[in-house]
């Protein structure tokens, strides 16, 4: 059995020089050789029954045996009591009772809990945050079955509480009172205090649990998820000739294949190249035996002599409202674009609210941090396609 690391990190900042978000407590399980801690934390207590393995990012905690669990320093529970994001990723095994992936508990009942619970019956993933047994949140979501990882991201904007899944926004819920964890409660990974009373030992993989200080957007959360199992690369369009590299997030195995694999440099790598001479559908299965995992990515196949360069392809009407359809503003040909000299987006004031020069980036109805009214907005962009230089000038209007 490998020895565990457990890395606890406490950071002070709010945004990396990057400009992403991060977090002020981080747990991940990398290397497995030893521990280090960062911060005003304490280490955590890991049980030795704790194994390490293939994880998310390098290695993951792995829980197989009753015995198996991981208490965290109590002061977890503090970033708890204000505005947070709490993400973790986790790979669920199947069993006769439902486990607890993460709990903030003293006894078993409903008194000020925070508590991730996985329900084998359903296959869907069981968040709690409570006052008291009458008072508190209480969201389901279910898994995509085509993960075998999955991200669970639970956010708190004052008093509204709500649940992503695969970066998926489920569920929001409005509790008219402040919930506070207690000061004797237990911090655990793996299990809660409801053990051999109405909940059984978790089964599987965890790995990077961070808590943010602030409410996450759905665009934030979605920029953490290091997808997997996954393919990463989006469906995209190419000249006909032309190649794209289809990346994957990580996988454990060696048990996976492409179909087809027409046109692919080498099909058992795991993020191959792709040339097909025509518009092809590729999909990933991998294989763990408890587990499978599928993606697919389609790549459109167009001919350059039927380009027409001036037909530069924008909506009229936007609507960012995390929905996941027509939440950016964008260039829906941008393969056109050999070279985008900028894309600029003006308000009705003339103030520039949005500007780029990576033609796959569009704007999210947000300047400054701050959503944007519903309005009309302006439009003007410089671009070079086939070698002749092109501008487009234009209006769209922002609907909630």
């Amino acid at each position: 059995m490998k020895n565990l690391i457990l890395i606890i990190s406490f950071l002070a900042f709010a945004l990396t020089i990057s400009g992403q978000a991060s977090p002020v407590f981080e747990i991940n399980f990398n290397d497995c050789t030893g521990m280090d801690a960062i911060g005003d934390l304490d280490n955590d207590i890991v049980s030795p029954t704790v194994e390490c393995d293939c994880g998310v990012v390098q290695d993951a905690a792995y829980f197989d045996e009753e015995a198996d669990s991981i208490f965290v320093d109590n002061g977890v529970k503090d970033f708890l009591s204000k505005d947070f994001t709490f993400s973790m990723y986790f790979w669920v095994e199947d069993a006769a009772e439902p486990y607890s992936l993460f709990s903030v508990q003293r006894f078993c009942n409903k008194d000020s809990l925070f508590l991730i619970k996985y329900l084998p019956s359903t296959n869907q993933i069981d968040v709690q945050m409570t006052k008291n047994f009458g008072t508190g949140v209480f969201l389901l979501g279910d898994l995509d079955p085509d993960r075998c990882w999955h991200q669970v991201v639970f956010t708190r904007e004052d008093n509204v509480y709500s649940l992503t899944v695969d970066g998926q926004f489920i569920i929001s819920d409005n509790v008219n009172e402040n919930i506070v964890m207690g000061d004797r409660h237990s911090v655990r990974v793996g299990s809660s205090a409801c053990l051999n009373i109405e909940e059984t030992y978790s089964r599987g993989r965890i790995d990077q649990i961070q808590i943010f200080d602030y409410p996450l957007s759905l665009n934030e959360i979605q920029s953490l998820d290091r997808k997997p199992d996954q393919i990463i690369t989006s469906d995209t369009t190419i000249f006909a000739g032309s190649s794209v590299l289809i990346e994957t997030g990580s996988i454990c195995t060696n048990n996976f294949n492409w179909n087809p694999t027409t046109d692919l440099d080498d099909p058992n790598l795991q993020s191959p190249e792709a040339s097909p001479i025509s518009s092809t559908n590729y999909e990933l299965n991998i294989d763990y035996g408890s587990c499978t995992a599928f993606d697919n990515i389609n790549i459109q196949v167009v001919d350059p002599d039927a380009i027409e360069c001036e037909n530069l392809l924008l909506p009229n009407v936007f609507t960012p409202n995390d929905d996941k359809v027509n939440d950016e503003f964008e260039i829906s040909n941008d393969f056109i674009i050999s070279d985008l000299e900028y894309f600029d987006i003006y308000d009705r004031w003339g103030a520039k609210v949005f500007t780029t020069q990576n033609k796959q980036e569009g704007w999210d109805g947000f300047f400054e941090g701050v959503r944007q009214a519903p309005a009309m907005y302006i439009y003007k962009i410089e671009y070079t396609c086939q070698g002749t230089e092109h501008q487009k000038v234009g209006s769209f209007s922002l609907l909630k």
